[in-house]
């Protein structure tokens, strides 16, 4: 086996690479850009007795400003092969680059996907979706590194629910993705794409300093029907109950602490303004979610993942 050449960095700071512009050093950091890199980056912490934690576009997170005692590995191994319908992807391509791919292509299934940020591998992970539309829908299989060997998983094995998968549970790393999406027109797919575009822009206008929304939607049917039955109907939509209506209840909108801020129009939108830290972010999405629990007895879960930082419940 041919030892491949890593650059490994000490103390990288990884507020140099998260939307947020927030979170501490890692204790090791390492970009890879090949299959063979990563499993070699995991390999060497493995025998090292190293923690490691895989990151893509570093869109979904929140950095303790402590930092991480661990070997950070960026992925940005990208790729795109098609096969009639099929799609196979590389988990370190940008979620924007497969969303253009697929519309250029005339494939449906993915174009509502549009704009959301960060790469394949954490979309999959955290099964992202928007406006009714999930990337897992149109998902065949998903090949991993489960830290000795590579294997696959079919759609039904990943466990696949709103925001969650296997993944979450286990520490497999993606490796590649394999889509079968419908066949779809170019002009109708684009012109939805830039629909979807031009309402997300609304929310998160170009540089915004934000993880997206930092709570998940509820699922209404999974909500307990006595809980439910204080919901008014029309705050509903998709099937989902919207975290930041809650959080608006509770009095969230344009709250501040030091340079986070919840935006003035969207409740479960919490935004650096500046040079914010870690500390300010979590006990201000803490407070709130705090109040909605006290309120409607409902417990947010966030969907931004926590990087040594404690649960909020």
């Amino acid at each position: 086996m041919i030892k491949l050449m890593l650059k490994f960095e000490q103390n990288f700071p990884l507020s140099q690479i998260t939307t947020l512009q927030i979170g501490g050093p890692a204790r090791q950091f390492v970009t890879v850009y090949s299959q063979e890199e990563l499993i070699e980056a995991i390999t060497y912490a493995r025998k090292n007795s190293l923690p490691y934690l895989v990151i893509g576009g570093g869109s979904n997170l929140l950095v303790a400003d402590a930092g991480v005692n661990k070997l950070v590995i960026k992925n940005e191994i990208e790729g795109i092969t098609k096969l009639v319908r099929f799609l196979k992807v590389k988990s370190g391509t940008p979620l924007q680059h497969l969303v253009d791919y697929s519309i250029a292509q005339n494939l449906s299934g993915l174009q509502k996907l549009t704009d959301i940020p960060g790469s394949l591998g954490g979309a999959v992970y955290g099964a992202a979706g928007a406006y009714g539309q999930t990337i897992s829908d149109y998902i065949r299989e998903v090949i991993c590194f489960d830290g000795e060997k590579i294997i696959s998983l079919q759609n039904d094995e990943c466990e696949f629910e709103y925001r969650d998968s296997i993944f979450k549970r286990n520490e497999f790393i993606i490796l590649e993705v394999i889509f079968k999406l419908e066949v779809g027109e170019v002009k109708k797919l684009r012109k939805e794409a830039d629909e979807i575009l031009e309402k997300r822009l609304v929310k998160y206008p170009k540089g915004i300093k934000c993880p997206g929304s930092f709570f998940k939607n509820l699922v209404a049917e999974k909500l307990p029907k006595e809980i439910l039955s204080r919901i008014p109907k029309e705050m509903i939509v998709y099937g989902k109950l919207p975290a930041g209506s809650l959080l608006e209840e509770v009095g969230a909108k344009g709250e501040k602490l030091g340079q986070i801020e919840i935006a003035d129009y969207h409740a479960n939108l919490f935004i650096n303004k500046g040079d914010g830290k870690a500390s300010d972010f979590y006990t201000l999405a803490k407070k709130y979610a705090v109040k909605v629990k006290e309120k409607f007895g409902i417990t947010l879960e966030p969907e931004v993942q926590l990087i040594n930082l404690p649960p909020i419940f």
